[in-house]
C-alpha cells in the first residue's frame, strides 16, 4: 500500500489535514487505532443525553474570522448548526474565593467598559489590556475588516513576565489568567499572546455545537472519503518508518505497511517520538520531547436537572480557586438543554491528577471495579458542591456518568489521559510552541497548538502544515474558492 502522505491519528487535526491534502490532489491515507474516527470530537450518549468530551464552545468562528473561515474551507459550517453565545451579554462568568464576580461580555466594548468600572484607578492597565486585546482581535480576521493596531503580546515571550512589566493590578492579572483555565495554560508557561488570543477570539464571535460532537466527528469522515481519503481504523500505527533520514511511511499493528512520501502525525508528540528509530532524531530534540510536561488531567461530570428549578443561565461558568496568577484550579460548569423534556444537562469538569488515580493504572475502562466507582463519585459530588457556590442549590441532580484521566487515555490515547496533550513552553524552547516541523524530513506534527487556544490553534497548525506540504499558494487558492462558496457566489 502506498500514497503521497498517511496521516496518524483522526482526531481534529488529523481529519482537517487529510480533507484538505486530498482536495489539493494528493493520495492521502488516514489511519486510525481506534474503532472510530474523532478523538476527543466524539460525543457519546447516556440515557439519551450527549455528552460532550473535547469542544464545549471556541471563538472567531464567524464568517470573516480564522476559525469560521478553516470551517467554510472544509465545508463542514452547515453541519454544525453553531449557535452565538453570550447573547444575554454574558459568556463566562468568573466566582473568586473572596466572593467576587466578574463576568467575561459578549463585545470589545463592553469588556472595556467593565474593567474600567473595575480598574478605574489604573486607566493605562485598561488601555494596555485593551490595546492588545483588539490587535490579538485583529490578527484573526480574514476579511481585512478594522483599522491598524498597535502590536500583539509577544509569543517569544512568557505572560507572567510581560504582564509584570506592565504592573497591572493583581485581580486584573487573575482575570486575564483565566483564559488557560481549561486549557490547564498557566502564565508562567505560556507564551503572552496566548492569553489575549483566548479573549480576543470570544469577544469576537464565541459559539457552541448545535450538533453532537459525534455528527461533527462523523460529517468530518463522510467530507474525508468524499475527498477520496483512504481511512483505516481500529489498527493502530506502531512505528514510522525511516529511509536515508527521511519519514517514509508506517507500520500498523497488523503488520500492514503504508509507503508514503510524507508522513504527518496528529497524535501525541511522545508517542509519535517513541515510532521512530532511535537514530532518527537528533538526541537533544528527543530529550527536549521527553522532557514536555503534560497539561493537567480532567475530572467530567455529567448531571440532569430539573430545568423549572435549575434553568439553564445563557452563560458559563467558572468557580475560581486560589489566585489564578500562581495557578488556574477550580471547577468549570455549562448548563444546557439535555434535549430530555424536563431536564437540563450539567457537565462539569475540573483538574485531577492522573497520578491520583495511579491504583488504577494497569486496567481499562469498564474493568477498574467497585472501589475506582465509589472514588469517582465521591469526586464528582465534591465537584458539584463546588458548582453550587456558583450556580446556587443543585435540586436533586441526577449523575449520568463520570471521566477520569484514566478514561481520556483510553479514549483517545493521551499518554496520562490529558485532553490538551503536551504543555508547550517557551522556556522548553521556541521549537516545541507549536511542534509542526520536527528535525527529520518528511514528518510533520499538527495538533494542540500553544500559540492560539482549542480548535483555532490546531485549525492554524493544520493550515501551516498543508502549505508546506502542497504549496502557500496552492492553499491561498483553495481558501479563496471557499470564501466565494461560502458567500454564494
Amino acid at each position: 500500500m502506498n500514497c503521497n502522505v498517511v496521516v496518524v491519528g483522526a482526531g481534529f487535526g488529523g481529519l482537517s489535514t487529510a480533507i484538505l491534502l486530498a482536495r489539493l490532489g494528493l493520495r492521502v491515507t488516514l489511519a486510525e487505532g481506534a474503532p472510530r474516527a474523532g478523538g476527543c470530537l466524539r460525543s457519546y450518549s447516556r440515557q439519551g443525553v450527549e455528552c460532550p468530551v473535547g469542544v464545549h464552545y471556541f471563538g472567531a468562528a464567524a464568517p470573516g474570522e480564522m476559525l469560521g473561515d478553516f470551517f467554510d474551507l472544509l465545508g463542514i459550517r452547515p453541519e454544525l448548526k453553531l449557535r452565538r453565545l453570550g447573547q444575554g451579554g454574558v459568556i463566562d462568568r468568573f466566582q473568586f474565593d473572596d466572593g467576587e464576580v466578574f463576568d467575561l461580555p459578549d463585545t470589545a466594548e463592553k469588556l472595556e467598559d467593565s474593567l474600567r468600572a473595575r480598574f478605574g484607578d489604573t486607566p493605562a492597565a485598561v488601555a494596555f489590556v485593551m490595546d492588545v486585546c483588539r490587535a490579538a482581535m485583529a490578527s484573526l480576521r480574514t476579511d481585512g475588516a478594522g483599522s491598524p493596531t498597535p502590536p500583539a503580546m509577544p509569543a517569544t515571550r512568557l505572560a507572567a513576565d510581560v504582564l509584570a512589566e506592565k504592573a497591572l493590578p493583581s485581580r486584573l492579572v487573575d482575570i486575564l489568567a483565566l483564559q488557560g483555565f481549561l486549557l490547564g495554560v498557566n502564565l508562567s508557561a505560556c507564551p503572552a499572546s496566548f492569553l489575549m488570543m483566548a479573549t480576543a477570539s470570544l469577544l469576537m464571535s464565541a459559539w457552541e455545537l448545535g450538533c453532537t460532537g459525534a455528527d461533527l466527528a462523523d460529517g468530518l469522515v463522510a467530507l474525508a472519503r468524499a475527498a477520496g481519503v483512504a481511512l483505516l481504523v481500529g489498527d493502530p500505527v506502531v512505528a514510522v518508518q525511516v529511509s536515508h533520514r527521511r519519514a517514509c511511511g508506517v507500520r500498523l499493528q497488523s503488520g500492514t505497511a503504508i509507503a508514503a512520501d510524507t508522513v504527518v502525525a496528529a497524535i501525541h508528540p511522545k508517542t509519535v517520538v517513541a515510532m521512530l528509530p532511535a537514530e532518527a532524531l537528533p538526541a537533544v530534540y528527543r530529550e527536549g520531547i521527553a522532557r514536555l510536561e503534560e497539561t493537567g488531567g480532567t475530572l467530567g461530570v455529567v448531571a440532569l436537572l430539573d430545568d423549572k428549578r435549575n434553568p439553564a443561565p445563557g452563560h458559563n461558568v467558572f468557580r475560581v480557586r486560589g489566585t489564578p496568577r500562581q495557578s488556574v484550579k477550580g471547577v468549570y460548569a455549562q448548563l444546557r438543554p439535555s434535549g430530555r423534556p424536563g431536564y437540563n444537562r450539567l457537565t462539569v469538569l475540573t483538574e485531577s491528577d492522573y497520578a491520583s488515580w495511579a491504583a488504577w493504572h494497569d486496567t481499562q475502562t469498564g474493568q477498574r471495579g467497585s472501589a475506582y466507582s465509589a472514588e469517582k463519585l465521591r469526586r464528582a459530588e465534591q465537584a458539584m458542591a463546588e458548582v453550587a457556590e456558583a450556580l446556587g442549590p443543585l435540586h436533586q441532580p441526577q449523575i449520568i456518568d463520570i471521566w477520569t484521566p484514566l478514561t481520556m487515555r483510553d479514549w483517545v490515547g493521551a499518554p496520562q489521559g490529558n485532553t490538551y496533550g503536551a504543555r508547550h513552553s517557551i522556556r522548553d524552547g521556541l521549537q516545541y510552541l507549536a511542534l509542526s516541523r520536527p528535525p527529520l524530513e518528511g514528518l510533520f506534527l499538527v495538533g494542540q497548538s500553544a500559540l492560539a487556544p482549542g480548535l483555532l490553534g490546531i485549525g492554524m497548525g493544520v493550515l501551516h502544515v498543508a502549505s508546506a506540504i502542497a504549496g502557500r499558494f496552492a492553499v491561498r487558492e483553495l481558501m479563496a474558492a471557499s470564501r466565494q462558496a461560502a458567500k454564494g457566489v
